[in-house]
């Protein structure tokens, strides 16, 4: 019987390998601009990792008698302007947004962040966009730690006053800020690092304490700790409200010509027995004095359970407020 003929397949050996081929080529193409697209992505400003921190203890300020930086020449280097001194690892960051003016850094917590300022005011087109926006300006419930319109950004105010948000549920930028509730966790991390765009400064917490917003919510007064700009004598009186209101007893010295560092974000520590009570915890840092040691003396850490709350406070769970009589503080030489 005669064999049968094999039938030829429609494809050649020869064909087989150049669509192979082809096919490599082509998928290689695609992961290669997939990677292009995914570099182009904006960097990430809130770690700066890859540039070693300042070991400068404590800075030598700028003052107008010694420097007007804003007569200074600019120095231009590819396509942005820098002012004369800014520190290198800052430029980058100025570059992205020109709000830059300083970094945050608070050991043992998740700040560690650029600060921005609006030159207007704190309003939603001012300062206070950047509880609602990021760095680069786009929308975000997390916002960005912003420095008070207010408050020098080349010399430092005699109150340098940083704002970042928290939620009840503990999240956003200045949430760790809670940490300092715990007097143990103060004895850990008594320093913070704030620099501008010339110095880095190092600062000794002084005080930790919580206060309320809203006048109705105590007796038609508000604790107002937010002035940059203080007379020693109106200092005087602010620390006097200070150690009312602190949760406990640092044993850090503050003198009324120091200059301040103040971190101030949402605290949900009045909400008792149905009553919601707006507030604010506040952390409160000195500027590192010359030769001074970074540490602090934890035997001088001490309980202060009396601390002042809001009358509302006392209202809500049936007590007497020991404070009702006490000075309601204002100052008297406002200049900022």
């Amino acid at each position: 019987m005669a064999k049968k003929k094999k039938k030829k397949s429609g494809l050649n050996t020869p064909m087989l390998v150049i669509s192979a081929v082809a096919l490599v080529v082509f998928l290689a193409f695609i992961a290669l601009t997939v990677r292009n697209i995914l570099l182009e992505d904006k960097p990430v400003p809130a770690a700066m990792e890859e540039v070693p921190q300042s070991s400068i203890p404590v800075a030598v300020d700028y003052t107008s008698e010694s420097r007007n930086l804003l007569a200074d020449l600019h120095v231009n280097d590819g396509g942005a302007e820098y002012m004369q001194d800014m520190l290198d690892r800052f430029k980058p960051l100025y570059a992205a947004n020109s709000d830059t003016i300083g970094y945050l850094n608070v050991p043992g917590t998740s700040i560690d962040t650029v600060v921005v300022q609006s030159p207007t005011d704190n309003g939603l087109t001012g300062s206070y966009k950047y509880l609602k926006n990021d760095f680069y300006g786009e929308f975000t419930k997390y916002g960005n730690v912003f420095l008070d319109y207010r408050c020098g950004k080349y010399t430092l105010s005699t109150n340098t006053i940083l704002y970042g948000h928290t939620t009840e549920d503990g999240q956003q930028v200045f949430y760790d800020l809670e940490k300092y509730q715990d007097p143990e966790f103060f004895k850990k991390n008594p320093i913070v690092e704030y620099s501008t765009l010339y110095n880095t400064y190092r600062w000794k917490i002084f005080s930790v304490f919580a206060t309320t917003v809203d006048a109705s919510d105590d007796g038609g007064y508000v604790f107002d700790y937010i002035y940059p700009t203080m007379s020693e004598d109106d200092m005087r009186g602010y620390l006097l409200g200070v150690k009312e209101r602190e949760l406990y007893h640092t044993g850090v010295d503050v003198q009324p010509s120091d200059k301040i560092l103040t971190l101030s974000t949402c605290s949900y520590l009045f909400h008792t027995n149905g009553r919601r009570i707006t507030a604010r915890l506040v952390v409160v840092a000195r500027m590192l004095r010359d030769g001074e040691a970074e540490t602090i003396d934890p035997t001088l850490v001490t309980a202060h359970d009396d601390y002042r709350r809001p009358q509302a406070w006392y209202n809500a769970v049936g007590q007497q407020n020991p404070y009702k009589d006490s000075a309601k503080w204002k100052p008297t030489g406002i200049q900022g």
